[in-house]
């Protein structure tokens, strides 16, 4: 296809229930975080290893640069939700399955943006709780959860890619 068509797909159910999950999540976060700013002490878990162990403390201030970065982050993400035609496709795609390709890629984008956001609301609490209280909220599960919330979509929808006709 030379030109690709914008098409107006309405959002699924999966798209606007990642999205309230999504956004549920991290705004709870980032007021827990909020809230608890004061009370935390002047050092924080700065980086977690591969096992879930604190492996470098900084200033708690440092927190502040995880909560710019999805605010930054998240708009560009969603804009590009918004311009499925713009989206890299294989050359299989043509008129008869445009639309499958572009709600795959949609939904993909909306994941992913959905499971980002999560992973910084889980980051923040478990800097939060361990600054808090000494100890790990997801120990061992930190890693393996952040890379099923991130790669957990993108796997699944490009193995649906694969299937569009």
């Amino acid at each position: 296809m030379k030109e690709r068509p914008k098409i107006d797909i309405p959002k699924t159910l999966t798209e606007k229930t990642a999205n309230v999950i999504g956004y549920t999540i991290f705004i709870g976060a980032l007021i827990y975080v909020i809230i608890t700013f004061p009370s935390l002490p002047a050092e924080v878990p700065a980086h977690f290893g591969a096992d879930g162990e604190v492996d470098r403390y900084g200033s708690k201030y440092e927190i502040i640069v995880l909560i710019v970065i999805p605010l930054l982050l998240i708009p560009g993400l969603k804009a590009l939700e918004r311009f499925p035609e713009m989206h890299n496709y294989p050359k299989r795609m043509d008129a008869s399955n445009v639309r499958e390709f572009y709600l795959n890629s949609r939904i993909l984008l909306n994941l992913t943006s959905n499971g980002t956001l999560i992973v910084f609301a889980v980051l923040y609490v478990e800097i939060t709780n361990h600054g808090l209280t000494g100890s790990s909220t997801f120990g061992v599960l930190l890693m393996p959860l952040i890379l099923l919330l991130i790669l957990g979509p993108i796997a699944w929808k490009l193995v649906e890619r694969s299937r569009i006709k």
